[in-house]
C-alpha cells in the first residue's frame, strides 16, 4: 500500500500551513505532496470562457452592484465545482496515494480509488443561522446541491467544531457517523519564557483582535466600552489587525501587525474581547486562551465549544451591548477573576485545542477507516 498524502490546499491562510505542518507531524511514515487547487484550474485555460459565462449568470446581481469581486465569483461557480473534479483524476492516481486530505469544502478534490478526508471549518448553509448573514450572498442552490455532495463521497468529514457537525445533518443529510470533530490549534505560538505583562491583570487593558471589523462586532465593542468607562474611567480598548475610525477616549487603534508581534499585546491585555457576528471557527480566541487571558465573546457557531461562561471567560447574544458591558465591568472590576478564567482557558486550550492532539486524533480516524476498507 502507498504510504504517500495528497494534501490538497483550497486557500491560503495561516492556518494552512499549521494544518499542513500537523499533517506531515502526525503522519511521519508517509510522504506528501501539496497540492494548490487554483494551480490546477489555472493550468485549465480551456475553461476560461466557460467559466466566465458561468460566472456571469450565476451572479451577474451580485457583480453589477459589486458585492463580489470577479476574481473571487470565478472560483464559486458549478462550472468550477464539477470539473475540477473531473481534473483530478489526471493529477491524482490511486496507486500513488494512501489518502487525500482536503482543507475547507469550497471544492470537490475527490478521486475514485482514493480514500478522501476533508479537514473544514464551516459550510456555506451554516451561513443561515447568523442574522448578520445576508441571504443575497448565498450561492445558487446547484452550487449547494454540488457541496452537498462534497460531504457525501468524503470517507470522512472532519470539523473544528460541535455546531458544524450539526449543520452537515441538518443541513445536508450527513450521517453523524461520516464526521467527527477533532478541533484545531492556534497559529501563534508563546514566546520561549512568556510572562504576562499586565500588573496582574489589573491594568484594565480590552483587547481586539481581527481584520473584519464590523463582522467581529468592533463596532458593538466600542460602545459597550464606553458604557464601562463611566464605571472604570482608566480602562483601555487596543484593537490589533482592523483600522477603524473611531474617536474614543482610552482607545488605540494599532492596525495590522505580524503574527510573531501579537503575543507582546496579549501580554499587555486582562482581558480579550471580540463579539463577533459571524464566525466559522476563530482562532484568535484560542490564540487569546493560550496567553492566559479571559475570553468574551458572542454565543454563536464554535465559540460555546471554546467559552465556558464562568469557567473561562463570558458569552454574550450577538449585539447585546448592555450585556456586553456588564460583562466588561465585572471582569474590570476583578483581576482576581481575570487571572482565574485566564488559567482555565490556558488548561482547556492544552486540553483540546492543540495541533498535537488534532493530529492524533485524525492520525487513529484515518488509519481505521483505510485499514478496515471504510474509506473506500
Amino acid at each position: 500500500m502507498s504510504k504517500r498524502i495528497a494534501f490538497i490546499s483550497t486557500y491560503e491562510h495561516p492556518t494552512r500551513a499549521s494544518v499542513e505542518k500537523m499533517l506531515r507531524k502526525a503522519f511521519p511514515d508517509h510522504d506528501m505532496d501539496v497540492i494548490h487547487v487554483k494551480d490546477v484550474i489555472r493550468q485549465h485555460r480551456e475553461w476560461v470562457i466557460p467559466n466566465l459565462t458561468c460566472m456571469v449568470r450565476e451572479y451577474w446581481r451580485q457583480l453589477l452592484v459589486r458585492r463580489i469581486h470577479w476574481r473571487a465569483a470565478y472560483f464559486r461557480t458549478t462550472f468550477i465545482l464539477k470539473h475540477l473534479r473531473t481534473a483530478m483524476s489526471s493529477v491524482l492516481s490511486p496507486r500513488d496515494y494512501a489518502f487525500s486530505f482536503q482543507i475547507q469544502s469550497l471544492f470537490d478534490t475527490s478521486v475514485p480509488g482514493i480514500p478522501h478526508f476533508i479537514y473544514t471549518d464551516h459550510t456555506h448553509l451554516s451561513n443561515l443561522k447568523s442574522r448578520y448573514f445576508d441571504r443575497r450572498d448565498l450561492r445558487p442552490k446547484a452550487w449547494v446541491d454540488l457541496e452537498r455532495e462534497i460531504y457525501h463521497r468524503a470517507a470522512r468529514v472532519f470539523k473544528r467544531s460541535t455546531d458544524v457537525m450539526q449543520d452537515l445533518a441538518h443541513f445536508y443529510g450527513l450521517p453523524p457517523e461520516h464526521a467527527e470533530c477533532v478541533y484545531a490549534g492556534s497559529n501563534v505560538s508563546l514566546p520561549e519564557g512568556f510572562q504576562q505583562n499586565n500588573a496582574g491583570y489589573s491594568n484594565k487593558n480590552i483587547l481586539f483582535v481581527g481584520s473584519d471589523w464590523e463582522r467581529k462586532g468592533g463596532p458593538v465593542l466600542i460602545s459597550a466600552f464606553e458604557l464601562a468607562r463611566r464605571i472604570h474611567s482608566d480602562a483601555t480598548l487596543t484593537i490589533i489587525g482592523a483600522s477603524p475610525e473611531v474617536s474614543v477616549q482610552g482607545c488605540t487603534v494599532v492596525g495590522p501587525l505580524p503574527l510573531q508581534e501579537i503575543s507582546d499585546h496579549y501580554a499587555r491585555a486582562s482581558v480579550f474581547c471580540v463579539p463577533t457576528q459571524l464566525e466559522p471557527f476563530g482562532i484568535v480566541f484560542l490564540e487569546a486562551m493560550m496567553h492566559r487571558l479571559p475570553v468574551v465573546s458572542t454565543r454563536i457557531g464554535a465559540l460555546p465549544d471554546m467559552i465556558v461562561d464562568n469557567v473561562n471567560g463570558a458569552l454574550v447574544e450577538p449585539n447585546d451591548v448592555s450585556g456586553l458591558s456588564a460583562v466588561l465591568i465585572r471582569l474590570l472590576d476583578s483581576p482576581s477573576l481575570c487571572r482565574d478564567l485566564g488559567d482555565n482557558g490556558f488548561r482547556r486550550a492544552e486540553e483540546l485545542y492543540n495541533w498535537d492532539g488534532v493530529g492524533r486524533r485524525l492520525r487513529h480516524s484515518i488509519l481505521s477507516l483505510t485499514a478496515s476498507g471504510g474509506a473506500a
